[in-house]
């Protein structure tokens, strides 16, 4: 009995070591996927470099409005705006072209509450708009198809921070200043 007790043990951690020595090998030899990160990022250099003008908001959103078991329609309110200069631009610029190219492969549960938006602007006329929700670590454009790179978030809000805006604020609380 004690010897088979003592051979079930011995397969129970060969097999724990085989296990474990096939998490580290797939880990460790597994290629990052960057192609769609790095064709998201092409994309947001493109537009910046083409845009002639480039406005970033900071607004409230359609769930700030929402009151328990009701939603009151309002119109978006923007609390502050900045139109980037060429030394905004310069820096967003090496903002994206630093964000590592390793595609996003997990995205989050949470309602898309966007409270920044980035609008590009071709010859006067608007190109693309970019939502970014830092609650949840999403963002939606609509110039890509391409799936954003995983870090792309937090260069956002580097570059949202670097012109002044404050990625994550009390947005009920603003709000209710701003009545």
């Amino acid at each position: 009995m004690a010897q088979r007790i003592l051979l079930s043990r011995k397969i129970f951690q060969g097999f724990l070591l085989l296990l474990a020595c096939s998490l580290l090998t797939s880990c460790f030899f597994k290629k990052k996927d960057t192609a769609q990160g790095s064709a998201y990022k092409a994309d947001l250099l493109q537009s910046i470099r083409q845009a002639s003008k480039i406005v970033v908001t900071e607004h409230s959103s359609e769930l700030d409005f929402v009151v328990v078991g009701r939603s009151i329609p309002q119109k978006e309110r923007v609390y502050r705006t900045v139109t980037l200069s060429q030394r905004h631009r310069d820096n967003f610029i090496s903002i994206v072209e630093a964000t590592p190219d390793e595609t996003q492969q997990s995205f989050s549960g949470c309602l898309f509450d966007p409270h920044h938006t980035v609008y590009f602007y071709v010859q006067g006329k608007l190109a693309s708009k970019l939502d970014i929700c830092f609650a949840c670590g999403q963002q939606q454009w609509n110039a890509t198809k391409h799936t954003p790179p995983s870090f792309i978030i937090g260069s956002f809000s580097s570059f949202v921070k670097s012109i002044g805006l404050s990625p994550e604020r009390e947005w009920a609380e603003l709000l209710k200043k701003k009545s």
